[in-house]
């Protein structure tokens, strides 16, 4: 999960407030500005387009109807079936991890398996995990692929130059780099 730091609205926002005919504008400055491109959740890479993603507000907005137009409650996640965005839903529990406020790797970390898990069986690691499907079948397996090909290349190629092979995933390639 992505730890973003929100920069400044962008001069449309205002105007994606009012009528929110800037959507797609909207994501493509959140994914160039805020989060290299990849999911906020699960850090899958999303393209610009909007066939893979969509504005995903953090603490819903039907339970939270003040942060509704909030910049800094928005992010980008992917629309993968049962899944990030689409398996959060309108959930938002008090012990959610919000990657806008807090560092998602102070409570979650990873093993060689491609898991995601709670670091010290952390609430707000678990209740995360499981409202976004952080561990579904098809993330664990391409994240164990990644750790594969990470270790592959881990004599070959200086560590500070690992992330430019990648395009994803950036959490998991810290944590491999930081324990491998």
């Amino acid at each position: 999960m992505l730890e973003i730091k929100k920069v400044e609205p962008p001069t449309f926002f205002n105007s994606w407030v009012k009528d929110k005919k800037d959507s797609q504008r909207l994501r493509e400055f959140i994914l160039e500005k805020e989060q290299q491109h990849v999911c906020c959740y699960c850090e899958k890479g999303i393209t610009p387009d909007n066939s893979d993603s969509h504005l995903d507000h953090v603490r819903s907005q039907h339970r939270f109807p003040k942060l509704k137009n909030d910049y800094h409650n928005l992010v980008v996640s992917c629309q993968t079936p049962n899944r990030c965005g689409i398996a959060k839903r309108s959930k938002f529990d008090d012990h959610f991890i919000v990657p806008t406020e807090e560092n998602p790797a102070d409570y979650l970390t990873y093993s060689p398996s491609g898991e995601i898990r709670a670091i010290e069986n952390n609430k707000k690691a678990v209740v995360t995990i499981k409202i976004l499907n952080l561990n579904a079948a098809r993330l664990v397996k391409t994240r164990r692929t990644l750790f594969l090909k990470l270790k592959t290349m881990k004599d070959s190629v200086p560590p500070d130059l690992l992330e430019t092979y990648f395009n994803e995933y950036p959490t998991f390639i810290k944590y491999f780099k930081e324990n491998y």
